[in-house]
């Protein structure tokens, strides 16, 4: 997946007109299910080349899915997009821990179903946004004149996420037993507290801070294992499972925030900061995987790798991070002004016939009733959905008429034709 995020980041980054939201919408969906069905049948069959094909064709569906989710997160409010987020972290960890037990054909289910699931309810929001990029300048040629608006593919965020996300799947990773990765089930005590923080103060989610708090965690962590990983073990993870998850949570966070403040851009900066993201994870846990090779052939160096890995990773945190702040970047990103506000075709119908009943002063029902007529509603329609008598609906259309100054259906809606979307977008 982080090869297909990467390269879906640099095509909307240079070649955004490649990208339309049908086609987009369809190769996710297409990649999807052609992948889970190859999959499976790899896995029924036992063939491996299968098995690797669907694997590999599942992950670039998911990988649409993933940009899909983010730009959907960005249309809401910030408090919104923070408690769905930590609702979605608390999720995954119940349902994995519940399904965990089960016949492994259940939880295989659910790893298929999810992001189709998933990415169908992102549809209508996330995809107006691909939309806007596919009809807008290239980020790679506005960013010249616009350099505040977009962030560069290797700028200081995204080289943070990169490395943080680079601790974390080494520490998914080593030491661990029997080849399955290492967690602790303290992961949903951030989620939880982060959300009841939002849902009661109603204040701005403290990015900086969980940057910093994430990184103490984890450098406690690696201290642990560094001191003693036998004895501490149990210690060691759960520290680095809380580091771990308030990080990612800042991440999704970050990236949500600044493709709100510029649409236009959204797409590359989701796909390509989830790119980095899930690159350095690979990474990580390739190393690490590398590194209980080393230790289980000299034991001794169990302590050297550690410690190297933890006085690399405080380094970066006192240095590296001295003069970056997840806030700085988020509030430094200019919109630009004709992106401000993405709208979906519902949307700007609606707008549309706000805007009209505004100004010829129509009646909150008679602005109702337009808004049918404007859709090509009969009579007989607006009698049955208002549950009202046929002369109260002929009154209603009267009424309209003689405000707009028009004469017949057909006139209604060459009104609303000349008031385009484009121009109340």
């Amino acid at each position: 997946m982080p090869s297909a995020l990467i390269l879906l980041g640099l095509a909307a980054y240079r070649l955004p007109h490649l990208l339309t939201p049908r086609s987009f919408a369809a190769g996710a969906f297409a990649f999807l299910i052609v992948g889970d069905v190859a999959l499976t049948l790899g896995l029924l069959s036992k063939t491996t080349a299968l098995i690797i094909i669907g694997a590999s064709v599942s992950s670039v569906g998911r990988a649409g899915a993933t940009v899909l989710i983010g730009l959907a997160l960005s249309r809401l409010t910030q408090a919104g997009a923070t408690i769905a987020i930590c609702v979605a972290f608390i999720a995954q960890f119940v349902l994995g821990e519940g399904l965990i037990n089960l016949p492994l054909a259940i939880p295989y289910v659910a790893f298929c179903i999810y992001p189709l699931t998933t990415a169908a309810l992102s549809i209508k929001r996330g995809l107006p946004l691909i939309e806007l990029a596919h009809h807008s300048e290239a980020p790679h040629d506005l960013a010249v004149v616009r350099p505040a608006s977009f962030l560069a593919p290797f700028s200081a965020l995204f080289v943070c996420l990169f490395l943080f996300q680079l601790a974390f799947g080494f520490s998914l990773r080593f030491g661990e037993v029997a080849g399955t990765p290492q967690y602790s089930v303290v992961c949903i005590i951030p989620p939880v507290l982060l959300a009841g923080y939002v849902l009661i103060s109603r204040k701005r989610y403290p990015a900086d801070l969980m940057v910093e708090v994430s990184a103490l965690f984890i450098i406690a962590g690696f201290l642990l294992v560094a001191g003693n990983v036998l004895e501490h073990s149990k210690g060691a993870v759960s520290l680095l499972s809380i580091g771990n998850t308030l990080f990612s949570m800042t991440a999704w966070l970050a990236l949500v925030a600044i493709s709100a403040r510029n649409p236009g851009g959204a797409t590359t900066t989701m796909a390509w900061g989830r790119g980095v993201s899930s690159l350095g994870t690979l990474v990580g846990a390739a190393a690490a995987v590398r590194a209980n090779a080393a230790i289980a052939a000299e034991t001794s160096l169990e302590f050297v790798i550690a410690g190297v890995l933890l006085m690399a990773f405080a380094a970066y945190v006192i240095i590296g991070l001295k003069h970056f702040g997840f806030s700085e970047v988020i509030e430094g990103v200019q919109p630009l002004p004709e992106q401000t506000e993405v709208r979906t075709t519902a949307e700007l119908f609606q707008a549309q016939c706000e805007a009209i009943a505004q100004t010829y002063h129509l009646t909150p029902r008679e602005a109702e009733v337009f808004a049918m007529l404007a859709k090509g509603r009969n009579r007989e329609y607006i009698e049955s959905e208002l549950v009202v008598s046929r002369n109260t609906v002929k009154a209603h259309v009267k009424h309209i008429y003689t405000k707009l100054g028009i004469h017949s259906h057909q006139q209604l809606l060459d009104l609303m034709e000349s008031t385009s979307p484009d121009a109340l977008q």
